[in-house]
């Protein structure tokens, strides 16, 4: 006969219920945590922490890196004394699609900048104009090939804003880059406050 509390329950069945109550509890933290997650929260902060690794790589190793931006997607190239071209074979530094949840527009030195096309739209160009002279083909694919920010091996990044935008929630998380303050990311709410009066 297994030991009993003072209200009948053994105290196998005690435990039991105890296990279940915090299965349920975990469950529901789990839950209201997914819930709550931003995809341009999360995107924000991995971009920020990609192009902070890149950029301090740069001066380490020598090598200059770029970040070329996408509407929906951004890659990072590096730069082989000739041509800029996408960093290939990384673990870390591969091309990052971010799917119609989550969208980005880029600033640089304070001024709105030209967004990249997608690689494809890039392939489809240089197709569609293949009657223009080879010379004006390749300069115009090799300019939408390029990164629009640039990590140098100096230690110099032009000032830069990447706004990452949640479709769905529209709040924009900005990815800011400078010489003077590095690669932060500023939340909705700090980016969305009013100076005082």
């Amino acid at each position: 006969m297994s030991p009993q509390t003072d209200r009948g329950f053994t105290l196998i069945e005690l435990l039991v219920v105890m296990v279940i109550i915090a299965i349920i509890a975990s469950i529901a933290v789990i839950s209201i945590n997914a819930a709550d997650r931003d995809p341009a929260k999360d995107q924000a902060q991995k971009l920020a922490d990609l192009a902070g690794l890149a950029a301090e790589q740069a001066i380490m190793q020598g090598q200059e890196y770029g970040l070329r931006i996408e509407a929906h997607a951004y890659t990072l190239y590096s730069y082989d004394g000739r041509a800029w071209q996408p960093v290939k074979d990384d673990s870390l530094f591969y091309r990052r699609e971010l799917g119609d949840e989550v969208s980005l527009s880029l600033q640089m030195d304070g001024a709105p900048a030209t967004l990249a096309p997608p690689p494809a739209t890039v392939q489809d160009l240089s197709a569609a104009t293949t009657d223009a002279p080879a010379t004006a083909t390749g300069e115009n694919q090799q300019s939408q090939n390029l990164p629009q920010v640039l990590l140098l091996s100096s230690g110099e990044m032009p000032a830069f804003e990447i706004d990452v935008t949640g479709t769905a929630s529209g709040a924009v998380y900005k990815v800011k880059g400078s010489l003077a303050g590095g690669i932060t990311v500023t939340a909705p709410e700090t980016t969305n406050r009013k100076a005082p009066p």
